[in-house]
C-alpha cells in the first residue's frame, strides 16, 4: 500500500469496497499526463461494469485531499467537480444546460473536473472536446485484492489465489470479504461451484416447477415467466408485465428460494439485496446511495429480478414517530423514487419479501410498484413430503417418508431442511449411510393435551361451527382440533374452523355483527359449558379477539357503520390499538359492539345446545371433520330435537 493511502486510511479504516475502488481509480489515473501538469486536469472516467459511480466518486474525494502530492503541490485549492452524467437518451434540456453551466464555471475557476459515466457515449459533446483524457477503469489487480483482504479484513490471501479472484465483480468480492475467513465459501456459492458434486451443482439451477409449498406465489411466478418471455420476443409491451410483487409468509417458508427459482424459470439475472445491506452502508446518505446502486445494477443487468429481503423494515410514514421519523420518511421517499424512476425500470421486476406486510407503507404497494401481495403458507402434508424428498436428494427413496412428513405439522421448509442436515450428521458420525431412524429420532416429541383441555378445545371450535351455521356466510370446509402439540412451537393451531366464501358481498351492519358473533362464539361456548372462558381466544395477532376487535373498530371508524360517518383509519390498518388507546369514546362503542355480539352468540348456542353437544362429541372422537360431516351432524341433531318435541 502506498504511503499516501496509508497516511489517509490511518485516520479512518476503509471498507473493502472503498479500498478496491480507490485502487482501481488511482491506477487508471496514474498514467494520465494531465494529472502531472501544472493546469488542473479535466478527465472523463468510464466506469463500465466496474465499481459503481458512487464508489468512484468517494475514491476521487480521497484523492483530491491535500494528502495527495500532485494536487497539494500544483492545485492547493482545487476542487473536483463530479459530473455524474445520465445516459444521453434520458437528459432533459434543463439538465443539459445546468451541467454545461457548471462545467464552464469550474473551468473558469481553474478547478479539477472529473465526469464519471457508465459508458463513453454518455459524456456530453462539449466535455469530450475539451477533456484532457478519457480513461476506462479496469478490474482490480491481484495485488489490489490481496492488499484489500489483508488491510480491511485481516486475512492473508496468496498471490496465486488472488490472481483467480480478478474475474469476480466488486459486489461479489465485497460480499465474500464480509464473511472474513469464510470468504471462499461465499464465492463458491456465488459462482455455483460445489466441490466435485455435480448433483449439488445441478440443484443450484432449480426452477419453480421443482419446488413445493409455495402456493399462489408459484402460480404468480409461472405467469410472470410467460409474460417476460412474450415481452422479450416483442409480443407484449412492458406496460402489460407486472412490475413487482410482495411475497409474505412466516419465517423459513422459502421466500428467498422463490426469488432464485423465479429468476431461473424466467431465464433472467437475479440481483439480491436487503434493507439490512443498505443500512450497513452507513448514515442516511450512504443508505440512499446503496439503494440507488442496487437499482442501477438491476437496470444494467435487465431483464432482471431485483430481490429485496426484509422489505417490512422500510416502515410506514403514517406510523413514524420520535427522533427517527424523518429518517424513516426519507428512506421511504428514496425507495419510492427508485421504484418509479424516470426510466420506468423497463426489464426490472422487483420482488420484496417480508414476514409482516401490515408494517409497510401503502404507497409502496400501489399499482406500478409492488402491485401485488402473494403469500407463502406453511406447507401442508403433501408439500412437506415433496420438500423432504427434495432435501433427501434421492436418499431413502424406498422408505415410507410420508409418515415423517405427517409428523412435521407446523414445520417450515427451512425446518425440514435443518432436520435432514442434522440426520445426515448423525449418519456421518456413525460412519454409515443415512437411514430412516436418523430422521425419526430427530422428530420433536409431541405431548398430548389433557382430556379436560381437549374437551375445552372441542367446545370452543364446535361453538364457532354452530353459530356460523346459524348466521354466517360461506361454506364450512373443515372443523378440527389437534390432540397433541410440540412444546416450543407455535406454528400449529390447537383447532380451527375453515370456511370457503363463494363470492364477495356488500356487507351491512347486520352482516358485520354476524361475523362478530362467529368470531366470539368459541369464547361464548366455553363460558356456557365451563362457566368461564380461557385465554385461548386472544393474545395472538390472528386470534378470535384480535379479529373481532379489528372488525368492530372498522365498523365504527372505517366504513361508517357506527355512530359516526367520519373515517378515522383505513380497513386493515395496524393502527387500531393506538386509536383505541387515544379515543376513549371510540373504545367504549367498540366494547359495546363486542359485548352485544358475544351475547348474540351465547343466545344461539343456548338455542342449539343439542347440536353443539353432538359436534363436541364427534370432534373428541375423530378430531377432524369435513364440512359435509359437520352439516350432517347439525342436521341430524336438529331432526332428533324436532322428533323429541
Amino acid at each position: 500500500m502506498s504511503d499516501v493511502l496509508r497516511h489517509y486510511f490511518r485516520r479512518e479504516k476503509p471498507r473493502f469496497h472503498q479500498f478496491l475502488a480507490h485502487c482501481v481509480v488511482r491506477r487508471a489515473l496514474r498514467g494520465v499526463p494531465a494529472m502531472h501538469r501544472s493546469d488542473p486536469p479535466i478527465i472523463g472516467i468510464v466506469a463500465g461494469d466496474n465499481p459503481p459511480i458512487d464508489e468512484i466518486q468517494d475514491a476521487l474525494t480521497v484523492m483530491r485531499l491535500p494528502n495527495l502530492d500532485f494536487l497539494r503541490q500544483r492545485h492547493p485549492e482545487s476542487l473536483a467537480v463530479f459530473l455524474e452524467c445520465p445516459p444521453a437518451d434520458e437528459r432533459r434540456p434543463r439538465e443539459l444546460e445546468q451541467a454545461r453551466s457548471e462545467f464552464l464555471q469550474a473551468m473558469k475557476r481553474r478547478k479539477a473536473i472529473f465526469a464519471v459515466v457508465e459508458c463513453e457515449e454518455d459524456l456530453p459533446d462539449l466535455f469530450r472536446i475539451i477533456a484532457d483524457a478519457i480513461v476506462h477503469l479496469g478490474n482490480p489487480t491481484p495485488q489490489h485484492i490481496r492488499a484489500a483482504f489483508r488491510y480491511c479484513v485481516g486475512v492473508d490471501v496468496g498471490l496465486d489465489e488472488a490472481e483467480g479472484l480478478t474475474g469476480y465483480s466488486l459486489f461479489d468480492l465485497t460480499l465474500a470479504a464480509s464473511r472474513g475467513k469464510g470468504w471462499r465459501r461465499v464465492l463458491q456459492a456465488v459462482s455455483g461451484e460445489t466441490a466435485n458434486d455435480e448433483k449439488s451443482a445441478s440443484r443450484l439451477e432449480f426452477r419453480l416447477e421443482d419446488l413445493a409449498g409455495l402456493g399462489e406465489a408459484a402460480d404468480w411466478g409461472r405467469e410472470l415467466a410467460r409474460d417476460l418471455g412474450d415481452w422479450r420476443s416483442g409480443k407484449l409491451p412492458w406496460s402489460e408485465v407486472d412490475r413487482g410483487v410482495l411475497v409474505a409468509g412466516p419465517p423459513g417458508t422459502g421466500k428467498t428460494t422463490l426469488a432464485k427459482a423465479l429468476a431461473n424459470s424466467c431465464g433472467v439475472n437475479l440481483v439480491a439485496t436487503s434493507l439490512a445491506q443498505w443500512q450497513a452502508a452507513g448514515h442516511l446518505g450512504d443508505l440512499l446511495k446503496a439503494m440507488r446502486r442496487s437499482f442501477a445494477e438491476a437496470r444494467k443487468k435487465a431483464p432482471c429480478i431485483l430481490f429485496i429481503d426484509e422489505f417490512d423494515a422500510v416502515g410506514d410514514r403514517a406510523t413514524a414517530r420520535g427522533d427517527n421519523a424523518l429518517y424513516t420518511i426519507e428512506k421511504i421517499n428514496g425507495l419510492l423514487e427508485c421504484l418509479d424512476g424516470i426510466d420506468g425500470r423497463e426489464g426490472v421486476v422487483v420482488v420484496g419479501a417480508c414476514n409482516y406486510p401490515s408494517l409497510i407503507d401503502p404507497a409502496l404497494l400501489r399499482p406500478g410498484r409492488l402491485e401485488r401481495t402473494v403469500r407463502i403458507p406453511l406447507p401442508d402434508a403433501a408439500a412437506r413430503e415433496q420438500i423432504l424428498k427434495w432435501h433427501l436428494n434421492g436418499c431413502l427413496s424406498n422408505e415410507p417418508i410420508r409418515d415423517i412428513a405427517d409428523k412435521m405439522e407446523g414445520f417450515s421448509g427451512a425446518d425440514i431442511g435443518k432436520l435432514v442436515r442434522d440426520a445426515r450428521r448423525i449418519a456421518r458420525r456413525n460412519s454409515r449411510e443415512l437411514c430412516l431412524a436418523d430422521l425419526t429420532v430427530l422428530l420433536p416429541q409431541r405431548i398430548r393435551f389433557d382430556p379436560e383441555d381437549l374437551r375445552r378445545m372441542a367446545v370452543h371450535e364446535a361453538g364457532h361451527a354452530v353459530v356460523h351455521a346459524a348466521v354466517g356466510v360461506g361454506e364450512i370446509v373443515r372443523l378440527s382440533i389437534n390432540p397433541d402439540y410440540v412444546p416450543g412451537r407455535s406454528n400449529g393451531e390447537a383447532g380451527a374452523l375453515s370456511i370457503r366464501t363463494m363470492k364477495p358481498k356488500c356487507n351491512t351492519r347486520r352482516d358485520h355483527e354476524a361475523q362478530l358473533m362467529v368470531h366470539l362464539a368459541g369464547l361464548a361456548a366455553e363460558e356456557l359449558i365451563f362457566g368461564a372462558f380461557s385465554d385461548g381466544g386472544g393474545g395472538a395477532p390472528q386470534s378470535d379477539l384480535a379479529f373481532a376487535t379489528q372488525l368492530a373498530t372498522e365498523m365504527e371508524a372505517s366504513v361508517g357503520l357506527g355512530d359516526s360517518l367520519v373515517q378515522l383509519l383505513n380497513c386493515g390498518s395496524n393502527r387500531v390499538p393506538d386509536l383505541l388507546l387515544r379515543d376513549r369514546g371510540l373504545r367504549r362503542r367498540v366494547e359495546e359492539t363486542l359485548e352485544a355480539a358475544f351475547e348474540g352468540a351465547r343466545t344461539i348456542l343456548v338455542e342449539n345446545e343439542a347440536t353443539h353437544q353432538a359436534l363436541v362429541e364427534a370432534l373428541l372422537e375423530r378430531h377432524d371433520l369435513k364440512g359435509i360431516e359437520v352439516l350432517e351432524i347439525i342436521s341430524g341433531a336438529k331432526q332428533h330435537y324436532r322428533t323429541a318435541m
